[in-house]
């Protein structure tokens, strides 16, 4: 029997239960009341359909476009001097500011209808209103400001962007005076300063299209005294020339002012020479001949004299590897004469060789620099500062101004072509690198013509080249300025007045083909004209200028040769060489004779 205190109540069940399901209920309740909206409310639910939105508002904006053909449908007439285009109120409040508050209050236009403008472009104000319907808008350059000016009125920000991207894009020589005039016009800074600087580093070309002359004076003086314009003084003057000619009956006054602006000091000579015989600026003006031909004199370091003095003779001096010796032709004789001795390293390696004043240097494989005063007879060599490269066997060498420079050519013991370039100041014995050339070259031809180097085929990255380099050594700056008419290597090059003389080369490296061809090239016309070939096919070789005629010294295989071009009567002949003297000539450079 279960004791009384632990016997089972019913009520007491039955109460547990009822507060158990009661619990429940209240808990529950909010749950099973969402699931029944969730499930009752599902069916009225709305669903998004996929739409393409950017086809659906072209579709819209084409559509409207149409019905701008017809007038009744239209609530907008813009007129514009004779011309009259139609529009909608929303599309262009849609658009523009200037339209949305326009027709969002009593204003005129909003009553009548009709825009009226008045001194603005007819065309433009139509390319706006069509960009307002289509998002594409298109003009020629020259309407580009007018374009900007309308874009501006009608508050169009991106059109106005865009115009100037393409202003700035577009800049050439022939466009950036007006695009600068339509920077200035609308305050356009950063588009004027960029104007600024591309008319200082497009100088040369921009000096030469119509609107340069349309520069008032303070402006083309403030062009010319600028010092970040990096040009040469043949291109400041040239410069003065063009803006005085373009109104010369007011502006010739300004001549001598314009001209002493100019370093006459730095002017190559081969366009002092074009000045005084064809600018009528300087040679109808006594006073401006005399300066030019005094500037003339001292360039060539011609000092005064009251007695005429004899012309200095030149002669040409080879190295002669069989003897050791250097030995001297004079053309004006045809004799030789035995000279110093050679170093006893020029004897086994490669080397170049050029003259500066009464010195000769050579430019050995090993970066090593000698020189020799020739002019004494009991002169050593003495040992310079070595180069800052390794130029090859036969560094490319020519000298401008006094100053040597060698340029690119082969590596042989890293293999490859060379882009560097050096300039050597015998006064200082100094060394210094250069802007390297556009690519590495080998075996390029050199010569100097009016104030310039230049530089003819060569050999990079496994091809020949037919490129002509010209290279500004006083701006430090390389361009391309033409092409020969073959590819070709190791040339000898020289300069005769107005022209450059391409001699023989290489023209298949694999096969070592040498050739005897030889051009002239007018680097003023960019003119080329084939002449009579020497007699003996040569590369690897210098070429001299004596007085009329061309003399091609040695070659690689043709290092006892040696021969003379008549340039009047365009035809070679050998030069004897005396019996006993059989040469193996290494190199050769042209000296001053003692009188």
């Amino acid at each position: 029997m279960i004791p009384k205190q632990t016997r089972p109540n019913f009520h007491s069940y039955v109460i547990s239960i009822n507060m158990y399901i009661a619990f429940s209920i209240i808990y529950y309740i909010p749950s099973i009341y969402f699931i029944f909206l969730f499930v009752v409310d599902k069916s009225k639910m709305e669903l998004e359909l996929k739409c393409d939105k950017n086809n659906r508002i072209w579709k819209v904006f084409q559509r409207l476009d149409r019905l701008r053909k017809d007038k009744d449908r239209c609530d907008v007439l813009f007129k514009v001097g004779s011309d009259e285009i139609l529009a909608h109120k929303n599309v262009l409040s849609a658009n523009s500011d200037y339209f949305d508050k326009m027709f969002a209050h009593d204003t005129k236009e909003n009553q009548s209808g009709i825009c009226e403008m008045k001194e603005v472009d007819a065309f433009c104000v139509k390319k706006c209103v069509d960009y307002m319907y289509s998002c594409e808008i298109a003009a020629p350059f020259e309407k580009l400001g007018d374009l900007l000016h309308v874009a501006t009125l009608l508050q169009l920000d991106e059109v106005c962007s865009g115009i100037v991207k393409l202003l700035e894009t577009n800049l050439s020589p022939e466009s950036v005076f007006e695009t600068r005039k339509v920077s200035k016009m609308f305050s356009l800074t950063n588009l004027e300063e960029i104007c600024n600087q591309f008319i200082l580093d497009k100088f040369e070309e921009i000096s030469k299209v119509d609107d340069f002359g349309l520069l008032v004076k303070k402006e083309f003086v403030n062009m010319i005294k600028s010092e970040e314009l990096k040009v040469s003084e043949d291109v400041k003057l040239n410069a003065v020339f063009n803006w005085i000619k373009f109104d010369s009956r007011s502006r010739k006054k300004f001549a001598d002012d314009l001209i002493g602006l100019v370093d006459l000091s730095k002017l190559s000579l081969g366009y002092r020479r074009h000045v005084i015989a064809n600018e009528d600026i300087v040679r109808k003006n006594a006073d401006r001949l005399f300066k030019f031909s005094m500037s003339v004199m001292d360039f060539m370091n011609i000092t005064p004299s009251s007695v005429a003095e004899s012309t200095s003779k030149e002669g040409i001096v080879v190295f002669d590897g069989k003897s050791g010796y250097l030995h001297c032709y004079n053309p004006e004789n045809n004799s030789w004469f035995q000279m110093q001795e050679m170093n006893e390293e020029m004897t086994d390696e490669c080397f170049s060789a050029v003259s500066v004043d009464d010195f000769i240097y050579v430019l050995m494989e090993n970066k090593a620099v000698y020189r020799l005063n020739y002019l004494d007879e009991d002169a050593t060599w003495e040992k310079m500062a070595d180069m800052l490269e390794d130029h090859g066997q036969y560094p490319p060498a020519v000298v401008l101004n006094n100053n040597i420079y060698v340029i690119g050519s082969f590596d042989v013991y890293l293999y490859n072509d060379i882009d560097a370039v050096e300039k050597y100041d015998p006064d200082s014995n100094i060394w210094t690198r250069l802007n390297n050339m556009p690519q590495p070259l080998d075996g390029p031809g050199s010569t100097v013509f009016q104030n310039k180097i230049y530089c003819f085929g060569g050999h990079s990255s496994g091809q020949l080249l037919n490129i002509v380099n010209q290279f500004d050594a006083e701006a430090d700056v390389w361009k391309i300025v033409g092409h020969m008419s073959e590819k070709m290597s190791k040339v000898a090059v020289v300069t005769v007045d107005e022209s450059i003389y391409i001699l023989g080369g290489l023209v298949e490296e694999d096969c070592f083909q040498f050739i005897k061809a030889v051009w002239r090239f007018d680097p003023i016309s960019n003119h080329w004209q084939s002449l009579n070939p020497m007699l003996v096919a040569r590369c690897w070789f210098h070429a001299h200028a004596i007085e009329g005629f061309i003399y091609a010294v040695g070659g690689w295989h043709k290092r006892g040769s040696f021969e003379k071009y008549n340039i009047a009567k365009n035809k070679w002949e050998l030069i004897a060489i005396p019996d006993g003297m059989k040469f193996m000539i290494q190199d050769s450079v042209k000296i001053k004779l003692k009188n």
